[in-house]
């Protein structure tokens, strides 16, 4: 199936932005986020799609124009982590984003026969950090993946029970 046409995309608000980034940055930096951390702050009055795609954020793929873009991604990192990302999806044959925490973990592993209860531990905190921050941009009314994929079960179900038997 084709991509949406540019016109149908529909990206978050500027506040909805700017509210996921401030939780994100809430629970990632307890004592406050770093000073390297405010460059992902987008300015006052920006617009959305041009802040999107600019070179500070992550798109996939990555040279791609805004109506095909499947991803946006903030490396904001946490106090433990430095590659953790706030990610802008779109679900499939979709236009519009949701809200999703990548702890970006996956790829670590440790050698056979190595200590890795460190490695562990990061990856256990990073699951819980991912949770947290998740439920409290659903908590934010903000669209997420967790919304979306509920109001898709209302949907279905809806569908179901008006469907003849």
């Amino acid at each position: 199936m084709s991509p949406p046409d540019k016109q149908l995309v529909q990206l978050p608000t500027p506040g909805q932005i700017t509210r996921a980034i401030g939780i994100y940055l809430q629970h990632a930096y307890p004592g406050g986020p770093p000073a390297s951390a405010s460059r992902f702050l987008p300015p006052e009055g920006f617009e959305p799609g041009l802040w999107l795609m600019s070179e500070l954020i992550e798109r996939d793929p990555p040279d791609s124009p805004l109506e095909q873009v499947r991803s946006f991604a903030l490396r904001l990192g946490n106090s433990n982590y430095p590659h953790m990302k706030l990610r802008l999806s779109r679900p499939p044959r979709e236009a519009m984003f949701v809200f999703s925490v990548d702890s970006h973990d996956a790829v670590l592993k440790a050698s056979p026969g190595t200590p890795c209860e460190a490695l562990e531990q990061l990856k256990r905190g990073n699951a819980a950090l991912t949770q947290a921050i998740s439920l409290a941009l659903d908590a934010a009314d903000l669209p997420t993946e967790r919304s979306y994929l509920r109001r898709k079960l209302r949907q279905a179900k809806a569908s179901k029970d008006s469907s003849p038997d």
